[in-house]
């Protein structure tokens, strides 16, 4: 009889950034702060659709160094709100740093999965 093995999709991780980035696109107007607070609103629109682009490129070949822009965008989500002052906006801020260090999570196991695990395209 064999043994039936489990294994996660390929790219889930690529695939759970998309979901985040479009999660960050249209946050501003989920959780209501969209009229409120332009420069996070701004913010949260840009780095999704920078996020959307930098999985979909990983999709089609996967580079380490693509990798660390997710990292740079993680961090930046981690920073913002204190960079752009909107972290007087507790739900703003919990979005970006919650949503960053998923990010960050993401990117860095990709990579380390990448360097321990051959995976054949």
């Amino acid at each position: 009889m064999t043994a039936i093995a489990f294994s996660p999709p390929k790219h889930w991780e690529d695939w759970a950034g998309v979901l985040l980035g479009i999660w960050l696109c249209v946050s501003p107007w989920v959780l209501g702060f969209a009229g409120d607070d332009m420069t996070a609103t701004q913010n949260a629109v840009l780095i999704g659709a920078l996020l959307i682009l930098a999985e979909m490129v990983i999709l089609m070949a996967f580079r380490t160094w693509e990798e660390w822009v997710n990292v740079i965008l993680g961090l930046w989500l981690v920073i913002s709100p204190w960079a752009l002052t909107v972290a007087a906006t507790p739900l703003v801020a919990v979005d970006f740093v919650v949503v960053g260090l998923v990010v960050l999570g993401l990117a860095f196991y990709e990579m380390w999965d990448e360097q321990h695990h051959a995976h054949p395209a």
